[in-house]
């Protein structure tokens, strides 16, 4: 599979200024604007401090160049790593408004997934209520979520119908997160149209290629997840885990996957992991937190990617055929389907 690392084009001041700590970038997030352009709000700032803003970057195609723009203002919206943005746009009253889904925190409990609106793309004021938070789950999820963190937002349209997919991490303890999912039937301008009960979708115990949250040497769980239908019956699920591989391997276990179901709430069947991280001078490191561009025919794929522990996050970009990613869906599911019992014989015990 063929990648490439984005150019990114700094603002004036900011390319290699320490002093604005804005050196690394993660957790992107793609809108097409109505001339054609693409907006990308990410984590932009530094993993030695965990300290991020989000960033804002437009591009005349998700492979770049992405030109720098002012970062996003947020205002009303309290926590300790405000990042990782899933952006939606929609109208208001004939004009763009910008939706940005947002978590509070990653590193702590108590997180929730706030939501931010904005009427010019830069300058943002938060809802008074979450978008998602643990009390909405059911009540025996509810007693294993501490927190809600790194959300992705997508439209699907299904039986004639257009719905808002929200879905994101759920927290057993600190870094230990499942995937859980709401829809809700897309709301008409000025309507209120309220989240489905949350669904636990994919437990990390579901990923055969995923680190076990029992073993000593687990570090991270599911996160950065985003589903989209390619056609009917074919649903991709994108998102993040990590390698079940011996500590000593900590820097290069991170991994984009993917997973296949024939309906948003599953069941989920784990595919692949469709990257091997790029050989660097610096070695080989890890990659993660996808977001997927629809292009046509073809998907669009951009991700975060390091040379290791340590090292600073950056951008790349590739693409998949909708239509072999169709088939490979379709095979997966058929192949996870119990078997129909041959004409004649008794069934099992």
């Amino acid at each position: 599979m063929s990648t490439r690392k984005v150019e990114i084009r700094r603002l004036e001041g900011t390319a290699h200024d320490e002093s604005k700590g804005y050196l690394e970038m993660k957790d992107p997030s793609v809108i097409r604007e109505k001339d054609g352009s693409y907006l990308m709000y990410c984590s932009l700032g530094t993993s030695t401090t965990q300290q991020w803003v989000v960033g804002r970057f437009r591009a005349e195609h998700p492979a770049g160049p992405w030109q720098e723009l002012p970062c996003a203002k947020i205002q009303g919206v309290e926590g300790r790593e405000v990042c990782a943005p899933a952006m939606m746009l929609a109208e208001k009253d004939g004009k763009p408004l910008y939706q940005m889904y947002v978590q509070t925190t990653c590193f702590h409990p108590g997180g929730v997934i706030a939501l931010a609106t904005s009427g010019d793309g830069e300058n943002f004021t938060g809802a008074a209520e979450p978008a998602a938070k643990p009390d909405d789950l059911k009540p025996e999820d509810r007693a294993n979520v501490m927190s809600l963190y790194d959300v992705g937002m997508s439209d699907i349209d299904m039986n004639g119908k257009t719905y808002e997919c929200m879905i994101y991490s759920g927290y057993r303890r600190v870094g230990c997160g499942d995937v859980y999912m709401s829809l809700r039937e897309k709301p008409q301008e000025g309507a209120q149209t309220p989240w489905s009960v949350p669904a636990l979708i994919l437990k990390q115990e579901d990923v055969p290629f995923h680190n076990r949250p029992d073993k000593d040497n687990f570090e991270w769980g599911l996160e950065g997840v985003k589903i989209d239908k390619l056609a009917d019956g074919a649903f991709l699920m994108t998102g993040v885990c990590f390698l079940d591989l011996p500590n000593e391997a900590r820097g290069t276990r991170q991994r984009v996957f993917f997973a296949a179901a024939d309906k948003p709430d599953g069941p989920w069947v784990p595919m692949r992991t469709p990257l091997a991280p790029t050989a660097y001078a610096e070695g080989a490191g890890e990659n993660g937190h996808p977001d997927t561009i629809d292009l046509g025919d073809r998907l669009g794929l951009l991700y975060q990617e390091r040379a290791g522990e340590g090292k600073p996050w950056h951008l790349r970009y590739t693409e998949y055929s909708k239509q072999e990613l169709v088939a490979e869906i379709r095979q997966h599911l058929a192949a996870a389907r119990p078997a129909a019992p041959v004409r004649g014989t008794a069934p099992g015990p």
